[in-house]
């Protein structure tokens, strides 16, 4: 079964059973290591780890001189810095929020390149706001799940418009109870430049709630009998271009154990992003590239697994892997706003973050992902498009009763709605959502900000209706 500290904690999309391990080694080390320097108070020490562990066109983009003022100020305002959580925005980006031994409470967020040399590209520290969703400062929500539908929807609405008024929110929030929508309402802006308001209508980037949709469609392929979870990519891709990939099976690509490469890092930052149009496109700038572990060997968030994955569904399906999404997936759960779109699309919300400009207020995200999304993540959806999602898959009409099972990861639940408890979420710059569900109560959250913007309220409401 999946927890929510699954979602909280490590955010690793893979809909198996929880056994995060947190980053490897390495990145680890340079998480360590940069809190470290920056609880030092030392300007030397500081100024050795960054000449060691920022990459060049960060160490480039302030002066020594600069690095001291801004350790001082952190250094003279909170003292020692002590980690209160952790979330993986995406991979090699991180979330940590800490409180200072001085007092007061900040986040920090730091990315690392996911391959040799690892070192640091970005970080932003940030004083105040939220330090994920199980350091949340705001006040629980003041509903639990006895109330009327009149009674929450009023509590609700004022405890989001408080958070909303604050800059700690903007997104769609949904309410359903036995797949029956209770409440549904936007809070924030949508275009910052115009104003313009938040509504249900919009369609948010999902970001990794994706690879949701890509493991029904796996799931839809093995119960027809066109793939066996034990398939090698040497038998469905045989021409794949790392030789070393050639025996990842279906499974360990999907648990995140396939050691593909990832996407993300410098080359793709620098790359043109109306080149990645297509789960193909992303698929080919990866697939000759160093894997990061031999196939098995360790459990390691896997954006390549799933393009791999993705062009597996294309070969064997005979069509386009976002088609064949569109048509077995999205069709047939009856979300009807769903689709690969691009930022420029209408009735797309646009993408803001904290990582460009101040660190503080919401800068454009453009140019931070492809032109279009992939089978690791990224497509978009409404919050009633994702919600029409969890309910097809707990009334078993996207699969069988076996692969519904082997879905949940719930044997024997598969008879009528399933009422399996899961928390799936995703998040990038100026991107985040979440669907918490045990199957009576399904809280879905989606927004135009980064983590952990909707994973945190749809923690805290999942976790209020429980009372």
């Amino acid at each position: 079964m999946i927890t929510l500290a699954t979602v909280v904690l490590a955010n690793l999309i893979a809909l198996a059973p929880a056994t995060s391990q947190g980053p490897p080694p390495e990145i680890r080390a340079r998480l360590d290591g940069f809190v470290q320097a920056l609880s030092s108070g030392s300007a030397e020490t500081f100024e050795q780890f960054a000449a060691r562990a920022f990459a060049p066109e960060l160490l480039a983009s302030r002066s020594a001189a600069e690095r001291k003022r801004m350790l001082e100020q952190v250094h003279g305002e909170f003292g020692r810095l002590k980690i209160t959580s952790e979330t993986a925005d995406a991979p090699g980006a991180f979330s940590l929020g800490f409180e200072g031994g001085k007092g007061g409470r900040g986040q920090l967020t730091v990315t690392i390149e996911p391959s040799a040399p690892f070192r640091i590209t970005r970080i932003a520290i940030m004083a105040g706001g939220d330090n994920g969703p199980a350091q949340d400062k705001s006040p629980a929500p003041p509903i639990n799940g006895a109330m009327t539908p009149a009674q929450l929807s009023t509590a609700l609405d004022s405890y989001l418009a408080a958070r909303s008024a604050a800059g700690e929110f903007a997104g769609v929030v949904l309410i359903a109870k036995d797949g029956k929508v209770l409440f549904e309402r936007g809070y924030g802006p949508a275009d910052r430049q115009r104003n313009t308001p938040i509504q249900p209508a919009l369609r948010f980037n999902v970001a990794s709630i994706g690879k949701a949709f890509t493991k029904v469609a796996v799931g839809q392929l093995v119960a027809h009998g066109k793939l066996a979870l034990t398939d090698t990519i040497a038998m469905r891709l045989p021409d794949h271009s790392n030789k070393e990939a050639l025996g990842a099976t279906i499974e360990q690509l999907l648990t995140h154990t396939g050691g593909v490469a990832d996407f993300f890092g410098p080359d793709f930052d620098a790359a043109p992003k109306e080149g990645f149009a297509s789960n193909a496109d992303y698929y080919r700038f990866v697939a000759s590239r160093p894997l990061t572990a031999a196939p098995g060997l360790r459990k390691q968030y896997c954006n390549g697994c799933y393009l791999v994955l993705g062009e597996i569904i294309a070969k064997v399906s005979g069509m386009p892997y976002e088609s064949y999404i569109a048509e077995h997936v999205f069709k047939p759960a009856g979300m009807t706003r769903a689709g690969f779109l691009s930022y420029h699309d209408p009735e797309v919300a646009p993408p803001y973050t904290r990582r460009r400009g101040d660190g503080v207020t919401p800068a454009s995200a453009f140019g931070l992902h492809g032109r279009r999304g992939n089978a690791a993540g990224g497509s978009f959806a409404t919050a009633a498009d994702l919600l029409a999602f969890d309910n097809a898959v707990r009334e078993g009409r996207l699969l069988n009763p076996r692969m519904t099972n082997w879905y949940f990861d719930a044997p024997d639940d598969a008879s009528g709605r399933v009422r399996a408890g899961i928390g799936i979420a995703g998040g990038a710059p100026g991107a985040n959502a979440v669907i918490e569900s045990e199957g009576a109560w399904t809280v879905v959250v989606a927004g135009n900000i980064d983590p952990p913007n909707a994973v945190s309220v749809g923690v805290a409401i999942q976790q209020a209706l429980r009372r």
